[in-house]
């Protein structure tokens, strides 16, 4: 079950800093105001083009990641980074990678004399549909140790929507959890045991779409990806191997270069 997102991509442009003067500021906004107004038509091509290469993961229900990204006059992106993180790294993997992917930009306008832009963009994200089966399971929440046969049943109630889904694993882990605080060892056995096969069975699909997009699209971003499906399937070892061939396409970018210090550390373990 997807869930939908309501998209909301922001921007604006700066001008290069320079050094503070008791007569500088009048005339800076006054450069920004004509800026943002020579690029008006500009940068509603440069919105339309990132929000057709950028959806954010599912992990997260609501988001928000401040990017700043500069373009040459011929619409190359020059270089691209996090200013404010979601905290996320997967939410701000996917921002960067749509400034990236949504390259090259059209070409400034013909009478402009600027060789280069800045751009602050904010992605942000909320859920417009709520997903029913994440409500259940909070109310369930709600009920455990005062009235675990309720939340039981309240996780029965979400099953029933997505049982034989893969996807339903950690419905029989929460179920697992409650069939022990009440006693009940041989129904606690049979979900543990669902459980665990469905992980495995949700863990292949999600390494085998991960890599129909990277068959389609070999991008550092698409083996980042699969590096961290690897990773929730607990292979670190090929989650390390996709991880090292992100890094080898862009050796500047230093996120990948500390999800694999954390792959490695748990590697280790």
């Amino acid at each position: 079950m997807r869930l939908k997102f309501l998209l909301i991509l922001s921007a604006c442009l700066v001008i290069s800093n320079t050094a503070y003067s008791a007569d500088f500021d009048y005339l800076q906004t006054q450069r920004r105001i004509s800026v943002q107004e020579e690029f008006g038509d500009y940068m509603t091509t440069v919105r339309d083009k990132i929000s057709k290469n950028w959806t954010p993961p599912d992990v997260l229900e609501e988001g928000h990641a401040t990017a700043i990204f500069k373009l040459d006059k011929n619409g190359n992106v020059m270089y691209a980074y996090i200013k404010e993180s979601s905290g996320d790294k997967f939410y701000d993997e996917s921002a960067l990678n749509s400034i990236q992917k949504a390259a090259p930009y059209q070409s400034f306008p013909q009478d402009c004399s600027r060789e280069d832009i800045t751009i602050v963009y904010s992605f942000d994200s909320s859920v417009v549909s709520a997903n029913h089966i994440k409500d259940i399971v909070a109310q369930a929440d709600k009920y455990v140790n005062r009235d675990n046969v309720m939340a039981r049943n309240l996780i029965d109630e979400a099953l029933k929507s997505i049982e034989g889904d893969p996807a339903s694993y950690f419905l029989y882990a929460r179920r697992y959890k409650l069939d022990k605080l009440l006693g009940d060892s041989e129904a606690a056995k049979a979900d543990l045991e669902k459980s665990k096969a469905y992980k495995a069975a949700y863990d292949t699909r999600r390494i085998a779409k991960c890599k129909e997009a990277l068959m389609l699209d070999e991008t550092p971003f698409a083996y980042f990806t699969l590096a961290n499906a690897y990773e929730l399937a607990g292979d670190y070892q090929n989650a390390i191997h996709n991880i090292d061939k992100a890094i080898s396409m862009t050796e500047l970018n230093h996120a990948y270069k500390r999800y694999r210090a954390e792959l490695m550390m748990k590697h280790d373990k």
